[in-house]
């Protein structure tokens, strides 16, 4: 289980929303794995480690319905890994725009084009 493999994953969860990857919206801060010395079934042969794995994760919104949901989705694919033990995320304020990827900019501007201009001619 490599930070890579869990990046990858969160590719999976979505903001409700604004229907972006938290990858793509830069919510992702830090990423640590840890092996877990106290899981059932350490150090026994032929039963896979588990792993603790830690999120730092900046808050998607001021809504904490979102954020909840957003942090139950994370938790979700990464429990799908059978080497995860335990998913720790710790929530940060601060978010920007800046921290977007040229992607998540590209899909948001695209969604607030207006789908067809309409011209108003005035008769003179």
């Amino acid at each position: 289980m490599t930070i890579e493999h869990i990046r990858r994953a969160l590719r999976d969860c979505f903001h409700p929303a604004l229907k972006l990857n938290v990858e793509a919206l830069g919510l992702i801060e830090e990423i640590s794995v840890t092996p877990d010395k106290e899981a059932p079934g350490a150090g026994i042969p032929g039963v896979p480690q588990k792993h603790i794995v830690r999120l730092s994760l900046y808050r998607p919104t001021e809504d904490e319905t979102a954020t909840a949901m957003m942090t139950e989705l994370i938790r979700n694919r990464l429990y799908g890994f059978p080497e995860t033990g335990t998913v720790e995320i710790t929530l940060l304020d601060g978010w920007t725009p800046q921290r977007l990827t040229d992607e998540a900019r590209e899909l948001l501007a695209a969604q607030l084009r207006p789908q067809q201009l309409v011209q108003i001619r005035v008769k003179s």
